[in-house]
């Protein structure tokens, strides 16, 4: 179903940390550490690159009476849940204002391989979609990081912010 959505109109433009104003995050929540990590990368992101706005959407793959307590609504972290999914993996709410904001932007944090999150990345209007290589997620990205056998989201990050601080990126 999902390859059958057509694909959101868009302007596609390069931007690296420097240039970028907004940036968007998507991710799955595993845990209360990873969501910590998050929240920290979105600051480091705020504070370092002087970046006006970044916003994450995170999916909790559990029932409504389960969500964790760490997992609050704030103005720049949204998550959606089960229960905003349709029967085939769609998400029918929580995500209208995130796909249609024109992030610079966008960061896959899930690894691709949550069908949630593919459906946002593949219908987000964001400039630039940055995700990992060998998952589902890659063929709506415009740049690919290899990061061949080396997991966890602090080697994916790094390698972002080598990539994506390189002012030549454009």
């Amino acid at each position: 179903m999902l390859r059958k959505e057509l694909d959101a109109v868009r302007l596609r433009k390069g931007y690296n940390f420097n240039s970028a104003q907004s940036i968007g995050i998507i991710y799955q929540d595993i845990d209360e550490n990873f969501y910590k990590a998050v929240r920290e990368y979105a600051q480091f992101l705020k504070s370092t690159f002087e970046i006006k706005t970044v916003k994450a959407l995170g999916f909790v793959d559990a029932p409504t009476k389960k969500i964790p307590n760490y997992q609050q609504h704030s103005l720049e972290f949204e998550y959606f849940e089960l229960a905003d999914l349709n029967w085939y993996g769609k998400p029918m709410r929580g995500i209208e204002s995130f796909i249609n904001e024109e992030f610079h932007i966008l960061l896959d944090l899930s690894g691709g391989s949550a069908l949630p999150l593919n459906y946002v990345l593949k219908e987000s209007r964001a400039s630039m979609k940055v995700g990992v290589k060998g998952t589902m997620g890659e063929r709506y990205c415009d740049i690919i990081i290899d990061m061949g056998q080396v997991v966890g989201i602090d080697k994916f990050v790094a390698q972002l912010n080598q990539y994506l601080s390189n002012s030549k990126i454009r």
